[in-house]
């Protein structure tokens, strides 16, 4: 199913970015610490029935690509939303999630890191993105924020570069979204910890570019961190973070 192109009052090619989050995974091994090598965690099975249902959801929705990260989480997730469909796939490692000083090491050298320390105080977990604007600061003494955002903006703008599509799938990670919606928004790190992506959320944004060179003229966010699980929030009060920091007091206190 190949989308016609949407045009805007002005002439401009109107294209639409159709953003996942992927589905659930398990960061939190029984040992109450996070998993040694977070790259390598694939759905669990409710990430899997969130994805089904995201992908019973999209079923009619028209789409000629579809992206993902690369890593093992993003791609399950994006094959279970398109379903067997016939549509172009590109992945993106620079689109991968934000990374620890661990899982930034073992990035560089092609292996797996070693188990992650984490502080005493949980609260550095639940809160970590709040600060994410402050100049230097870092994700767990790893990838700064302003690095990540200087390697997702260039790859999601590379994207927007591509002719080869008008309605495009793109499956990433709840950090990198944030930088996406951010740079939406025109707002780049400072709304980073504001905004929240559930598990196998949908966020929808629209880009106006120029027919001729593809530059952009404007963006406009239509739907943000949408589900099919829980569409209200009526029992999600929790953030990602929280909910992950919560999993591990739990886990430590068996």
């Amino acid at each position: 199913m190949t989308p016609e192109p949407r045009i805007a009052f002005d002439g401009a090619l109107r294209r639409r970015v159709y953003l996942f989050r992927h589905g659930d995974v398990a960061y939190v091994s029984k040992d109450g610490s996070i998993v040694a090598d977070p790259r390598a965690v694939h759905l669990t099975p409710q990430g899997q029935a969130e994805a089904d249902a995201m992908g019973g959801m999209m079923a009619d929705v028209p789409l000629d690509k579809a992206v993902n990260s690369g890593l093992p989480r993003t791609r399950q997730t994006l094959a279970r939303i398109l379903n067997g469909r016939d549509v172009p796939t590109e992945e993106v490692p620079d689109l991968e999630e934000l990374r620890s000083d661990r899982a930034q090491a073992a990035y560089e050298q092609g292996g797996a890191p070693d188990p992650v320390p984490l502080p005493d105080d949980l609260d550095e977990v639940a809160y970590a993105f709040l600060n994410a604007h402050e100049p230097g600061m870092r994700y767990r003494n790893g990838e700064a924020f302003e690095d990540f955002q200087a390697r997702v903006v260039p790859a999601f703008e590379g994207l927007l570069k591509k002719p080869d599509w008008n309605h495009m799938a793109l499956v990433a990670h709840g950090g990198v979204n944030r930088i996406i919606l951010g740079w939406a928004l025109g707002t780049g790190l400072r709304t980073f910890g504001q905004f929240e992506q559930d598990t196998c959320c949908l966020n929808v944004l629209d880009v106006d570019q120029d027919p001729d060179d593809l530059s952009i003229r404007r963006v406009l966010v239509r739907a943000v961190n949408a589900t099919t699980y829980d569409p209200p929030k009526k029992d999600r009060h929790l953030t990602t973070l929280e909910g992950l920091a919560h999993r591990l007091r739990e886990a430590r206190s068996k």
